[in-house]
């Protein structure tokens, strides 16, 4: 529907999926500047759409830094006992959530295509990271034995990690007909990305779920979670993604 419906979509995302972060880490005993926090990640996501589209100059970026450092400054006056932690938390849910979402406008406008917008990375890489979850999932269930990491994701397996692997490359090769953009043998990186580090985003969530004794990060989608669990894979795959586009593309 284009950029404006893009940013504004992906806006409201980053802003939920920080809150479910934050509550995360409530609940796991800390004391994070939450309302600050989702100002500043969102700060970060709107900065960074507006240099990737061409409507502000890169160097608007620097204003980034002085928002982020109003969490010390906040800090110094909040009085609590432990701080230290409490920063280091608020400060990690804008490393964890907000900066990998940024990086999606870098995919939405890239600078080899003269920072026009287009969906057609962003929309193969998600459907990609989709189909990589549920060849896992239904793989897993039928033939999975052994476990991936059973101390912090108990129903994962190296049966379903390897048969969402396969099904995502092949998606790959489809995908390239459909979308176009990118060479063939692009997608095909890209496939292989989504397969390895969608599984470490995976695992990371998990992780951070158990540290909070919680089953999902929130309610939003009955059935699902909440909007942390649907884009814990994302997280991971999104800047690795730009970080391969860049090197082959400049």
């Amino acid at each position: 529907m284009g950029k404006i419906t893009f940013g504004l979509v992906f806006l409201a995302i980053t802003v939920m999926a920080l809150y479910e972060f934050y509550s995360l880490t409530l609940a796991a005993g800390s004391a994070p500047f939450v309302s600050l926090s989702l100002v500043t990640g969102s700060f970060l996501f709107v900065l960074t759409f507006l240099s990737s589209s061409g409507l502000s100059g890169h160097n608007m970026l620097i204003l980034a830094l002085p928002v982020m450092m109003s969490i010390f400054i906040t800090a110094l006056y909040s009085g609590k006992n432990d701080v230290i932690r409490d920063m280091a938390v608020s400060l990690l849910g804008i490393m964890y959530i907000a900066l990998p979402l940024s990086t999606m406008n870098y995919l939405a406008f890239p600078a080899w295509n003269h920072s026009g917008y287009t969906h057609r990375i962003l929309l193969g890489i998600l459907t990609m990271v989709w189909i990589n979850d549920t060849g896992a999932y239904l793989v897993g269930m039928s033939i999975g034995r052994n476990r991936l990491m059973e101390s912090i994701s108990p129903k994962k397996s190296w049966e379903g990690a390897i048969g969402g692997a396969v099904l995502t490359l092949v998606s790959a090769w489809w995908l390239n007909g459909i979308m176009g953009i990118l060479d063939r043998s692009d997608w095909l990186v890209l496939a292989m990305i989504v397969s390895v580090f969608g599984v470490f985003g995976d695992l990371t969530e998990s992780l951070l779920k158990r540290g909070a004794g919680l089953k999902d990060s929130g309610t939003l989608i009955p059935g699902h979670g909440g909007i942390l669990d649907r884009i814990d894979s994302v997280l991971f795959v999104m800047p690795l993604s730009l970080v391969y586009l860049l090197i082959i593309k400049t």
